[in-house]
């Protein structure tokens, strides 16, 4: 028998912190990210580079997106649709951890 391991998804209450092991740095105004452990590079947008910047501590994914739409013209259901599908990408990538 073959035993599957699934990640719950990531949902509002959530707290989420960058993952372990990943070098970053910004390149005209976005964040560019290696894994380590992977050999992955990875480049983010500007509005993923001021998310990755808000999770330099961990942060509960609603906290993040009043956070975000302080600062972007957003609604609300967008901006939550938005975040929960980027976090989960990140997730499945293994750059991000949930807290």
């Amino acid at each position: 028998m073959r035993v599957q391991e699934q990640q719950e998804r990531i949902g509002l209450d959530t707290v989420v912190a960058h993952g372990e092991d990943l070098v970053s740095c910004e390149l005209d105004g976005e964040v560019v990210l290696m894994s380590i452990e992977n050999g992955s590079y990875f480049r983010i947008d500007e509005i993923g580079s001021r998310i990755w910047t808000l999770l330099d501590e961990p942060r509960r994914v609603s906290d993040l997106c009043d956070l975000l739409m302080l600062e972007f013209d957003v609604a609300r259901g967008q901006c939550e649709s938005d975040v929960l599908n980027f976090l989960n990408q990140m997730r499945a990538d293994q750059l991000i951890e949930v807290v």
